[in-house]
């Protein structure tokens, strides 16, 4: 029995985007492929089934290494376990409920290592919301100290997308769990900003959902009511990637008296809906077109009303050329409006493996701590 646990945890922790693992995927399928051939040569006509199952086994393989090919590139499930857990229903964390009957042992290892836990939310059909799940890391402080109270990070993920994206491919928890051990706890909760994994809201108050509203009056109280928050602007910091950057940025400017740190991964300065951001509004709505200026960063920077201090951190890979451009507009403007900017480029494009490096930096830097320099990460042009 511990020799099979052992087993399958060895098989968990996989690290399927590697290059070797990819390598040898190929190599495997290349295997296939010439079995397949040398069989095919040689065989009778009662070794049919045996050529079809040998060919079979090659398609399976090269379907295996194109995915794992695809998967890589984005690093949306570095390990097998990411990939397991996703597709079952992420059983292996438990809902916020639980947490005043877990038992000793599990207790003390949540106060080792932390504990990602399930906020669910009800329907929220003002908002245009059925009930969503927000994904939530609590730090070994947490349990540790009955008494204290954490800052939250905000995670919003991009689109197509969803809350548990950044506790896989995002890995969030590892980043929690870095933070706190340098002594720089916080609560990082991902939250669920749109009805499906491929909805496109772009977080605004639109004609179907209104995001957010639905953050603000919702996700956030809800949080604040079931955990123990520094519930103010200064414990609070907005973060995302790709449109989940845009999110945090739009939000964290338009609610300045709410959130005092700000950080965008790769995320445009304008909304970005594939029917054209004025679909967000209605096209026949006679405000969508001041809806759009209103949420559009890029537009209402050079004049942002006076407001508390606000620190934001600017990412993005250095090939994603589109936001790298948007980005060297906005981070003077933002500069010249008082605002305190720090922005990075590091190598890559629009991936997991820009995001994780910049959330690494990130993280640290928003909670007042400073930042580790990871390789090629320099500051923005």
């Amino acid at each position: 029995m511990s020799g099979g646990t052992v087993t399958a945890a060895g098989l968990d922790n996989l690290d399927v985007i590697d290059a070797q693992v990819l390598v040898g995927l190929w190599l495997l399928t290349a295997g296939g492929i010439a079995a397949t051939v040398s069989v095919a040569w040689r065989t009778h006509r009662h070794r049919v089934l045996w050529a079809i199952s040998t060919g079979l086994v090659a398609v399976l393989l090269a379907l295996i290494a194109s995915a794992d090919t695809v998967n890589a590139h984005y690093a949306y499930w570095p390990t097998i376990g990411d990939a397991r857990q996703a597709l079952t229903g992420d059983r292996q964390w438990r809902s916020v409920e639980k947490l005043s009957a877990l038992k000793p042992a599990v207790r003390q290892k949540a106060a080792r290592d932390g504990m990602v836990v399930k906020i669910h939310l009800p329907a929220d059909r003002a908002d245009g919301f059925a009930a969503t799940t927000n994904i939530a890391y609590l730090p070994p402080q947490y349990f540790s100290d009955a008494t204290a109270r954490f800052p939250v990070v905000y995670l919003f993920h991009g689109t197509p997308g969803r809350a548990e994206d950044w506790f896989h491919a995002g890995r969030a928890a590892r980043e929690g769990r870095t933070v706190a051990d340098a002594g720089r706890p916080a609560i990082l909760v991902a939250a669920q900003m749109s009805r499906s994994w491929t909805d496109d809201p772009e977080c605004v108050d639109g004609i179907k959902e209104k995001v957010e509203s639905h953050l603000l009056q919702q996700v956030i109280p809800t949080v604040d009511a079931t955990l123990r928050t520094q519930a103010d602007r200064a414990g609070r910091i907005f973060a995302g990637m790709s449109a989940g950057g845009y999110c945090a940025l739009n939000l964290g400017l338009r609610h300045r008296n709410l959130v005092a740190t700000i950080i965008d991964l790769s995320g445009d300065t304008v909304p970005t809906h594939a029917g054209g951001a004025i679909v967000l509004f209605g096209r026949h709505n006679p405000q969508a077109q001041a809806l759009v200026a209103a949420n559009s960063p890029a537009t209402y920077t050079a004049s942002l009303p006076p407001g508390p201090a606000t620190r934001v951190w600017l990412d993005s890979g250095a090939s994603d050329k589109t936001i790298v451009r948007e980005m060297s507009t906005l981070a003077p403007t933002l500069t010249i409006e008082g605002l305190r900017v720090s922005w990075r480029v590091r190598p890559g494009g629009h991936t997991y493996h820009v995001w994780t490096a910049a959330l690494h930096e990130a993280l640290p830097w928003a909670l007042g701590a400073n930042p580790p320099r990871r390789p090629g990460s320099r500051p923005g042009p």
